[in-house]
């Protein structure tokens, strides 16, 4: 699929084309700020369009909505006598323009301004709704309409506020509002996007729920559309947990977690210790049963310190469990290319050895030869890849049993 990169002015004007480059990268993610750089001969007209403030849409060949829009925050000399001779190249580059929800804080009070900003309460500010309305919501009162005149960009469209997306309860408290997002947008409700609109000089706000293309658009050995995929199992690095708090001897507090699931089925007992002297708890030493560390201790603290003892095991089991990743490299087919017939924020399968897997497709990064034709499109989907703690090893093991099943046959 071949590409274009159009390129706007701080105004957000259209003021040309670059059909000429010698490298282009860039990189698309779901709800986060993506990124894109260009490589093109220094003193060359497609040069002097990229000019600091301004920005590029990069479209994509029979597709009208750019795959990617933002603004110039890089620009990089690069010459050397053996290439990129004569007065070298230039590297241009930056991040999609969903870096406007990054680039602003989530004020106590946004009504304010942030010098009397003294005035909000010290507890910060309770948000409760849909996950679609809180994003719209903050944006707007961040950076849109709704926002104090010296925030407002006034060139930055809203779509309508939305109803949708799961129930959130928080508290904002001088957070970075891109990364306060990432926790309350979802896979299956939620999703947003901004996107330069060069005809209506532009930056639209759009709110959406994520498509589910899961039987339309798979990926698969059979149907020619992976070129290489690698799946992993690994054993846990801890199994047992015991988390010690105050007191000494008989009267210290010992508390133990087991994953007894993964014992049997590794074979493996791996012990950690944590020392959380830090909790008001001690041993009753008849019972070895939690009791007040001492008098001063309030019933609310205790209940707090017990659960915190618990959520310690917890977490330290989490980070040693055992893990299933698997990473998959797709290539763009006749039949099936991204940007055309799917993008970023999509639910796809992946069938591997047997075993399908459904996810979003969270991130894509592609490469664009000299001449517009796409070189590499590797998409991220799900967690694949990531080695997060037993984000896929329920998949994973799936395809290591039919794997061993078709060896048997074999």
């Amino acid at each position: 699929m071949g590409y274009r990169v159009e390129v706007r002015d701080a105004a957000l004007n259209r003021i040309g084309v670059i059909d000429t480059w010698i490298s282009l990268d860039l990189v698309v993610r779901y709800c986060q700020a993506g990124s894109w750089q260009i490589l093109v001969a220094a003193g060359t007209p497609q040069a002097d369009l990229l000019q600091k403030g301004g920005g590029v849409a990069i479209y994509q060949d029979g597709v009208d909505t750019p795959v990617l829009t933002g603004q110039i925050e890089s620009f990089q000399h690069y010459w050397t006598n053996a290439q990129h001779t004569s007065l070298g190249s230039l590297y241009f580059g930056g991040k999609c323009d969903n870096k406007l929800s990054y680039n602003r804080l989530a004020f106590p009070d946004p009504s304010k301004p942030a010098t009397q900003q003294w005035q909000a309460t010290d507890a910060g500010r309770a948000v409760s709704g849909p996950a679609g309305h809180l994003v719209w919501d903050e944006l707007n009162k961040a950076l849109g309409p709704g926002a104090i005149p010296e925030r407002r960009i006034g060139n930055v469209v809203l779509d309508p506020d939305v109803t949708f997306g799961k129930t959130i309860s928080d508290n904002l408290q001088w957070d970075v509002i891109g990364t306060k997002l990432e926790s309350w947008i979802d896979t299956t409700t939620t999703g947003y996007r901004f996107v330069w609109d060069p005809d209506g000089k532009v930056i639209n706000l759009h709110l959406f729920t994520p498509r589910n293309l899961s039987k339309d658009v798979r990926f698969s050995r059979e149907l020619g559309n992976l070129r290489e995929f690698t799946w992993a199992l690994t054993a846990p690095t801890v199994t047992r947990v015991i988390v010690a708090c105050q007191g000494e001897g008989k009267n210290r507090y010992l508390y133990q977690q087991i994953d007894a699931a993964s014992e049997a089925e590794w074979g493996l007992q791996i012990e950690q210790f944590l020392d959380r002297r830090d909790l008001p708890i001690k041993a009753d030493p008849t019972t070895g049963l939690p009791i007040k560390a001492d008098l001063s201790v309030t019933d609310a603290q205790f209940d707090t310190a017990k659960k915190a003892v618990v959520d310690a095991a917890t977490e330290a089991l989490t980070q040693g469990a055992k893990n299933g990743n698997f990473q998959i490299y797709p290539v763009d087919t006749p039949q099936l290319q991204f940007g055309r017939d799917y993008f970023v924020g999509d639910i796809v399968t992946v069938a591997i050895d047997g075993v399908e897997y459904t996810d979003i497709v969270r991130e894509v990064s592609i490469t664009v030869d000299q001449g517009g034709q796409t070189e590499t499109v590797s998409p991220t989907i799900g967690e694949q890849g990531s080695g997060n703690p037993l984000n896929l090893y329920k998949t994973v093991f799936e395809m290591r049993e039919k794997l061993r099943r078709l060896e048997a046959r074999m």
